[in-house]
């Protein structure tokens, strides 16, 4: 979700579906914005080589469902690319441990973690990349140069970390409803973060986040949600007349049968 944030708005996110089971997909298809994709990149050899066959860009960032990128990622990079002519772009970012502390990773080259670097596709374009190693391999390797005129691409980096990268998660994932929860959560916290968040997605993710918890009973986190969604669409009739059901716990709990599918 924090893709979506970005303040620089020209870009598509295609998502490789690998049969994962993190429910990652669920996730997506909850998304209204025609710049996303899911494609179907299950079975052997397909993974990376398969999404970047379907990207239409002329740039090229990897990231997993553990990073998070920061509002200012791309347009601080593609202006740093437009203004050296660079191949290829770093960026550094924090380094989040399970214990709350962190650490930091400057921005410079053979940094290969997700997200901490953009690649042009025709730098990249004759690599065999049927495996994300590929890439991996290919920007801690590659014969890259800052200045002169030495062979491979010429490198930038960000003179800012703008990535965060999370342990993967201990607990279970939660399901259903508590799952709807959590996507609408992060979702919203990402969006807040830039500047100029997209109203329209803010709205979605409250609406979900916020029947959910009426559907579970958590009446003032519904009303919390619904009420934020009705503000984002102020003068709209049905986030009006959610929220005003959300208010009232006992119509609440006849509204939203957690019973019902």
């Amino acid at each position: 979700m924090s893709v979506l944030a970005q303040t620089y708005g020209d870009f598509e996110v295609v998502v490789a579906d690998g049969g994962s089971q993190d429910r990652t997909v669920d996730a997506v298809r909850t998304v209204a914005d025609s710049r996303v994709r899911i494609v179907d990149c299950s079975g052997p050899n397909r993974g990376l080589h398969r999404a970047l066959e379907e990207c239409g860009g002329r740039w090229v960032a990897v990231i997993d469902a553990g990073t998070a990128v920061r509002p200012q990622w791309l347009a601080r990079s593609a202006r740093l690319a437009d203004s050296t002519g660079a191949g290829v772009v770093f960026c550094g970012g924090a380094l989040h441990h399970g214990d709350g502390s962190s650490s930091e990773v400057r921005p410079g080259p053979r940094c290969s973690r997700p997200g901490a670097f953009l690649a042009d596709r025709d730098e990249i374009g004759s690599l065999d990349l049927r495996v994300p190693s590929d890439l991996t391999s290919w920007v801690e390797n590659a014969p890259m140069h800052t200045a002169g005129d030495e062979d491979g691409p010429l490198c930038a980096h960000t003179p800012e970390t703008l990535v965060d990268w999370y342990p993967e998660p201990r607990d279970p994932l939660p399901e259903g409803d508590l799952d709807r929860i959590r996507w609408a959560h992060d979702a919203i916290d990402a969006l807040a973060a830039s500047p100029i968040p997209d109203v329209g997605l803010l709205a979605r993710y409250a609406t979900i986040g916020g029947v959910a918890a009426a559907r579970l009973r958590r009446h003032a986190e519904a009303r919390a949600l619904l009420g934020l969604a009705h503000r984002l669409q102020r003068g709209e009739l049905k986030p009006l007349a959610r929220w005003a059901v959300a208010s009232v716990p006992p119509l609440s709990d006849r509204v939203w049968d957690p019973d019902r599918a």
